[in-house]
């Protein structure tokens, strides 16, 4: 005996049909979610990848102009380093020669201030005087011919031979210092400016007598120091060279007016002078030394107080039989205050550091 009936099955078939349409209809809606979430992934993917290309491809020109960059600053240095050897470092070599020829030059002149013959080596023009000039303005010439260089060296590629090259600059400009080395405790009574110091200096020349260069006398006279070859090379003109210049040209005033700052030249009679000698062959030997090491800015104090604090300095560099140099430690304290400038940057601000 069935207990369903006809409505019973209807119901059931209908159920059921209704069940296979939502489950068709389910799995559709799950494909079709499933088919979008994959459009949506693989866009998002298509992006990403998109903005990763083009990340990559931005870093990789980044890195090729940064290469580039690298590579374009070592080629200029190499070529500046070149230039730099092959202009300035012949210049070098010669100027060691002219550092040492000064520096004992000085030497000399207080060994003949010792023996009390120097007023009467430099109270006339001749061989003394005039190599005296030559010798000691000698590496102010060899600055002249390396700022004529400047335009096509740069000597920022070679930490060294930059030093030198300030250092001969402090040299050079020292023939224009007289004031500050008068001041230099103990200070000098100095008044070459006084307007009637052609009467005064014949009574106290120590005091009224210009015992420096100013700087259109010092360029001056290096320039007459200077020769152009045939082959359009400017150098140094020898001493002989020299001395027929001065006979060539006797109205040379910035010239004239050198000889005259050494003739009859004492350490009593122009003690500005006396100092600015001393601290002179000071920094000759400070130059010489950076040939044998190589040297940065900070190393210059030390070395400096090594030369100044060196037994043989006190003697050779001394002007009175007896007695040890006096002058030295002015020129330590004037040296000590131009290194602070160097210490300071390439800018040479003048500074009490």
């Amino acid at each position: 005996m069935s207990f369903i009936t006809s409505d019973t099955k209807i119901v059931i078939a209908t159920i059921a049909a209704g069940a296979s349409v939502a489950a068709a209809l389910l799995s559709a809606f799950i494909s079709w979610i499933t088919a979008r979430s994959s459009r949506i992934a693989a866009k998002q993917l298509e992006e990403q990848k998109a903005r990763l290309s083009k990340e990559l491809a931005a870093e990789n020109a980044n890195l090729a102009q940064i290469a580039a960059e690298r590579n374009a600053r070592r080629d200029y240095e190499y070529d500046a380093r070149k230039r730099l050897y092959e202009v300035i470092e012949p210049l070098l070599f010669q100027l060691y020669e002219a550092l040492e020829e000064a520096h004992y030059r000085v030497r000399s002149l207080a060994r003949t201030s010792r023996d009390n013959q120097l007023v009467d080596w430099l109270h006339s023009k001749g061989y003394y005087l005039n190599s005296t000039v030559y010798k000691v303005i000698g590496p102010a010439v060899f600055l002249r011919l390396m700022q004529r260089q400047m335009t096509f060296v740069d000597m920022r590629v070679d930490e060294t031979i930059r030093i030198r090259y300030q250092l001969l600059k402090l040299y050079s400009r020292s023939f224009t210092d007289d004031f500050d080395i008068a001041e230099i405790d103990p200070q000098l009574h100095y008044d070459p400016n006084n307007e009637q110091w052609a009467e005064l200096k014949s009574k106290d020349s120590a005091a009224y007598m210009r015992q420096g260069l100013v700087l259109g006398d010092l360029e001056n006279i290096c320039d007459a120091l200077i020769v152009v070859d045939a082959d359009h090379r400017a150098r140094v003109k020898t001493f002989g060279e020299f001395e027929a210049y001065l006979v060539d040209s006797p109205n040379d005033e910035s010239v004239q007016e050198t000889l005259t700052l050494f003739t009859g030249f004492s350490p009593v009679g122009r003690p500005v002078l006396a100092r600015l000698l001393v601290a002179q062959a000071v920094m000759a030997q400070l130059i010489l030394s950076t040939y044998g090491q190589e040297t940065a800015v900070k190393d210059l104090p030390k070395l400096l107080e090594s030369i100044v604090n060196a037994q043989t300095a006190k003697q050779a560099l001394a002007w009175q039989k007896g007695k040890v140099c006096g002058d030295l430690p002015i020129a330590l304290a004037y040296w000590k205050k131009r290194l602070n400038w160097l210490q300071a940057g390439d800018s040479w601000i003048e500074t009490d550091v």
